[in-house]
C-alpha cells in the first residue's frame, strides 16, 4: 500500500483537543478553513508531536506586553505518513518543486 494524504481534519482551537496523527515521520499541511490559504507546511520526524506543538496564535505583544484581541483562525490539517525521515524529505522536496513549477506556469 502506498502512502497518501489523509483527509482534511479540523484543527482544535488553541491547540487544545485531540489531534489524530501517527507517531512517525512524514509531512503535514495546515490551511485556513474559510479560504484554503496555506498556514503551515513542514517535513517532520514525528507528525503527532509537530502538529500538537504548532503555534497558531500571533506572537506579537502590544505595548508594555499587553495583548490585544488575538483572533485564532479556523484551521484544518492533513498529513502524509512515510516510513523514514529520508522518504519524508524526498516527498517534501518533490511537492515543493511541483508547486514552484505550477506557480511559474500560472504567472
Amino acid at each position: 500500500m502506498t502512502p497518501s494524504w489523509s483527509g482534511w481534519k479540523h484543527y482544535p482551537k488553541g491547540g487544545r483537543g485531540n489531534i489524530d496523527a501517527p507517531i512517525g515521520p512524514g509531512l503535514y499541511e495546515v490551511r485556513r478553513a474559510n479560504d484554503g490559504a496555506l498556514f503551515s507546511f513542514d517535513v517532520v520526524e514525528n507528525l503527532a508531536m509537530a502538529l500538537a506543538a504548532l503555534q497558531t496564535r500571533p506572537k506579537r505583544l502590544g505595548w508594555f506586553g499587553r495583548r490585544g484581541e488575538a483572533v485564532t483562525p479556523e484551521l484544518e490539517y492533513r498529513y502524509y505518513p512515510t516510513r523514514s525521515w529520508e522518504q519524508a524529505r524526498l516527498a517534501g522536496d518533490h511537492i515543493l518543486s511541483r508547486r514552484e513549477s505550477w506557480f511559474s506556469r500560472a504567472a
